[in-house]
């Protein structure tokens, strides 16, 4: 029986058929491997050669089969299960981001014009239509980053759908509502920022990992 053991952490992995049947780099850790044909006296944890496990293409760290996301250097794991990963929408995500994203333009109109809601558009102050405009702006992004970590997207295809998703679903309610091609225009502007929020969410929800 020989091993490799990491020198930076003490774990050891198991070599049923030589040194050849591991062909690793580094550690889960990141520590260096080195082979030997005893233990040494480390009594760590230890991988067996039977295990499936991933080796990170870019950086050669050893992750467990379950990982998504590289311990080494944080890039995505990709293995044959995943190389067409299905779409994933989910409701439960997109719920919560569109359901603030409605709170927060309400609160927000209530705090710019108070009980005073100018009908019309030429009825607004300048000044109060660009403070209104950043804020749904922030609330775009944030509703879309909402509903891509709520909805556990780890890949960015799945964040950018979820998080678009939100800003979709507002243009399709201004369109029925106002009767108006308005929607199209919601759609691209709203859609637009919540996919940069659904980005973002995908990649705190890759730091988590």
């Amino acid at each position: 029986m020989s091993y490799l053991i990491c020198e930076e952490c003490g774990k050891y992995y198991e070599l049923n058929e030589g040194k050849n049947s591991f062909s690793y780099a580094k550690c889960e850790c990141g520590g260096k491997l080195n082979y030997s044909s005893t233990l040494n006296g480390s009594k760590k944890n230890y991988i067996t050669s039977n295990d499936q496990k991933i080796t990170c293409s870019t950086c050669g760290v050893v992750n467990s089969e379950n990982s998504d996301i590289c311990s080494g250097c944080g890039r995505e794991l990709i293995t044959a299960s995943k190389k067409s990963p299905n779409v994933s929408i989910s409701i439960l995500g997109v719920a919560v981001g569109f359901g603030f994203l409605i709170i927060a333009i309400v609160l927000s109109v209530l705090a710019i014009f108070g009980t005073n809601i100018p009908q019309k558009a030429e009825d607004i102050p300048q000044n109060f239509l660009i403070a209104f405009g950043i804020l749904a702006m922030c609330v775009a992004i944030i509703s879309g980053l909402i509903s891509s970590y709520i909805g556990g997207s780890i890949n960015f295809k799945n964040g950018i759908i979820n998080g678009g998703l939100v800003g979709v679903i507002l243009g399709i309610m201004v369109g029925i509502t106002s009767g108006s091609l308005a929607f199209f225009g919601v759609i691209a502007i709203f859609g637009s920022l919540s996919v940069v929020g659904g980005i973002f969410g995908t990649l705190l929800k890759r730091k988590k990992l």
